[in-house]
């Protein structure tokens, strides 16, 4: 098998799902067209990375050379005109070399900077895997990835075996997007295991086989005679709060839809963030696109 067959798999779900949530989701068009635009891009410097894979310390000066040009270039054609704007002038003020090193680093960073950087690094990280993640700077603990140290962008329930009522949870990482597993009622943020401390934000029309507190997020009242299930736009998704640290991240059940491919199911989830933040909490770490 090839290397760009081999390659191709994630990259043609990741399109896959853009395309169904696109038709269904009309309110998340304008960042998924830009995400679909991304993903060649991205697929093509995984490609290279994996036919010729630079060295682990010289992975902002690769990117900056290699993927930020194309990033940039779909960015400008496709990205809304608030991020065109931010990202002419930020390239234009800071070498990309340095807004990809901040991030190698886990320094703070503003929304454009973290675009620039992730937009361009991940399938590069992806592509070299754990080589590549020793290079980054962060925490190798139970709530950050074993391999580089990222935050976690989303937490995700794997199918379940034939032996297991409920599948497994992981969590996968904002960096890399590399997974690793993590309790089921424990928050990705601090650690926090008290089901009271750890309330569930779900769309009207879902419920949630987990312990602690259900608080309904989206209302979504009959429509045109059918029930509010059948009008639930998420129910594979839902927001896992902490009262404690007061963050969140969301959550994809793949048992509830094998089709849904993470990455892109939380990129589109916009309304839950949404809810998420008008009841005071904050994601741990923001997505791609800002959410």
């Amino acid at each position: 098998m090839s290397l760009l067959a081999t390659a191709a798999e994630p990259w043609t779900d990741r399109r896959r799902r853009t395309a169904e949530l696109r038709r269904r989701q009309p309110f998340a068009g304008e960042l998924l067209d830009l995400y679909g635009a991304l993903l060649p891009v991205q697929e093509q410097a995984y490609v290279e990375a994996s036919a010729a894979p630079p060295a682990p310390d010289d992975l902002a000066v690769y990117a900056a050379e290699l993927v930020v040009p194309g990033v940039h270039e779909v960015s400008l054609a496709a990205g809304p005109d608030r991020l065109r704007r931010a990202l002419v002038r930020r390239l234009e003020q800071e070498h990309p070399v340095n807004i990809l090193g901040a991030w190698i680093r886990g320094e703070e960073q503003s929304v454009v900077d973290r675009y620039i950087a992730r937009a361009s690094l991940t399938p590069v990280f992806e592509a070299l895997g754990p080589e590549a993640g020793a290079a980054c700077a962060g925490s190798r603990d139970p709530r950050h990835c074993p391999h580089c140290g990222g935050s976690p962008q989303l937490s995700y329930f794997a199918v379940a075996g034939e032996d297991l009522a409920t599948g497994p949870r992981y969590l996968l990482c904002a960096r890399c997007h590399s997974s690793w597993g993590c309790a089921r009622m424990t928050c990705a943020g601090c650690g926090e295991d008290s089901s009271v401390r750890l309330p569930i934000l779900s769309e009207e029309g879902t419920t949630s086989g987990e312990r602690g507190s259900i608080v309904r997020g989206l209302p979504a009242g009959p429509a045109n005679g059918r029930s509010a299930v059948e009008t639930v736009l998420f129910p594979h998704i839902r927001v896992e709060a902490c009262e404690t640290c007061r963050q969140y991240l969301l959550s994809i059940d793949l048992a509830s839809d094998p089709s849904a491919v993470p990455l892109v199911d939380e990129l589109a989830a916009i309304p839950l963030d949404l809810v998420a933040r008008e009841r005071g909490f904050s994601k741990i770490l923001p997505n791609l696109m800002g959410f």
